[in-house]
């Protein structure tokens, strides 16, 4: 099993996203206020507040929580740097 964890790959981005443009990442965690504002945080410092917009689903044990954010994306150097920022939380579990 591969640690490399990063971004999808540019070409893998550049097939399917135009930039600027709006780009979702999903990313799936604990439930509780720790993981979401830890996922905020990283996507603010990229992006700032004014270019993410957030949507949040808890599983149905209330348990765990997917944090959608969709960035208005100038660069794919920001998705790339959101990526990173992400994979950095102790508490992710999954990324999308």
């Amino acid at each position: 099993m591969s640690t490399d964890r990063r971004a999808p790959s540019r070409e893998a981005i550049l097939a399917v996203h135009r930039f600027p443009g709006p780009y979702m990442i999903k990313a799936f965690g604990p439930a509780g206020p720790n993981f979401r504002a830890s996922v905020l945080e990283h996507a603010h410092a990229v992006a700032g507040a004014t270019r993410v917009s957030v949507h949040e689903r808890a599983t149905r044990s209330g348990d765990r929580v997917c944090v959608t954010l969709t960035l208005q994306a100038e660069r794919i150097e920001e998705v790339e740097d959101v990526y990173e920022r992400l994979y950095s939380l102790p508490d992710l579990l999954l990324i999308l």
